[in-house]
C-alpha cells in the first residue's frame, strides 16, 4: 500500500469519528491455525504385525497344510476336498498307536467310510523327533507293511510345524474333516482307551462321518485325546501336548 492511498485512509477515519460515526475498519484476519497429524493407526498396525497364526478348530475350515509322505509324495489337503478326510496323528514306536492297528481299528475305520465315501482319504501324520529322521521313515513303513496297511500314506511332519497347527497332542489323535473341508471333530478315536470293549467300543471318527453323512450334528464333536504324547523336536519346549494317558478316566 503507498503512503498517499494510507494518509486518504487515516484523513476519511479522522473525519468519521469527528461526526460521531464509527469507523469502518476492516477486520483482522487471524492467523491460520496449522492442524496437528492425525495420530497413525498404531493399533491396527500392531494388530497387523502380532496376528495370530490360524490353528484348528472344529466347525472352521481345516488349515491347509502341505507334507511329503516317506516315499517322496507331495500331499496338500486341498487337494482332497470332496471327499471325506481322517488325519491320524501316528507314531508306531507308541505301544497305543499300535493297539488301534492291532485291534483293528483303523481297518474298521477303513471300511465302515468307504461305504459312504469310497474316495476318502486316510492320512498318518508322523511329527516324531526324539529319533534321526531316517529311523522315522523305516520305522513307519516297516509297521505297517507288517500291518498289510502299507497303502497308508505316512505324512512326515518332523519339524512339528503341522502338528502345532493341529495342536495335535497325542499318538493317536484324530481329526475328521468333511468334504467342503470343514474340521467336524477332534479327539480320540474311541472310547476304548483299555482295548477291552472289542464290539462294543464307541469309535468317534466313525460316528463324526456318519453323523455328517446324515446331516446331524456331529456329537460330541471334540473328545480328549488319550494315547502317548506327540514327540516334538526341541522346538516344542514348554509347550507339552495335554493328552490323556490310556486306562484313565476322562
Amino acid at each position: 500500500m503507498n503512503s498517499l492511498n494510507l494518509t486518504t485512509r487515516l484523513l476519511a477515519a479522522t473525519v468519521l469519528l469527528a461526526l460521531g460515526m464509527p469507523a469502518m475498519v476492516a477486520p483482522a484476519q487471524e492467523s491460520p491455525v496449522p492442524k496437528e497429524p492425525s495420530p497413525p493407526a498404531q493399533d491396527e498396525e500392531k494388530a497387523d504385525k502380532e496376528e495370530k497364526p490360524v490353528v484348528a478348530e472344529v466347525g472352521k475350515p481345516a488349515p491347509n497344510f502341505a507334507l511329503k509322505d516317506t516315499k517322496g509324495k507331495a500331499h496338500q489337503l486341498s487337494g482332497y476336498v470332496g471327499n471325506y478326510v481322517v488325519l491320524e496323528w501316528f507314531n508306531p514306536g507308541c505301544p497305543y498307536c499300535r493297539g488301534i492297528y492291532d485291534k483293528g481299528v483303523v481297518e474298521d475305520i477303513q471300511k465302515k467310510i468307504r461305504q459312504v465315501d469310497p474316495e476318502f482319504v486316510y492320512l498318518a501324520i508322523n511329527s516324531t523327533a526324539n529319533q534321526p529322521k531316517e529311523f522315522i521313515i523305516m520305522q513307519s513303513d516297516e509297521f505297517l507293511e507288517k500291518q498289510d496297511m502299507s497303502e497308508i500314506p505316512v505324512l512326515l511332519d518332523y519339524d512339528g510345524v503341522v502338528g502345532r497347527l493341529y495342536e495335535a497332542r497325542t499318538t493317536p489323535h484324530m481329526f475328521v474333516i468333511d468334504p467342503e473341508g470343514k474340521l467336524i471333530y477332534s479327539g480320540a478315536i474311541s472310547d476304548d482307551d483299555r482295548f477291552d470293549k472289542n464290539d462294543k467300543a464307541t469309535n468317534y471318527v466313525i460316528n463324526a462321518v456318519r453323523s455328517s453323512v446324515s446331516r446331524t450334528d456331529v456329537a460330541p464333536s471334540t473328545v480328549r485325546p488319550w494315547g502317548c504324547k506327540v514327540k516334538y523336536d526341541d522346538g516344542g519346549k514348554g509347550r507339552k501336548p495335554r493328552g490323556r494317558s490310556p486306562g484313565r478316566k476322562p
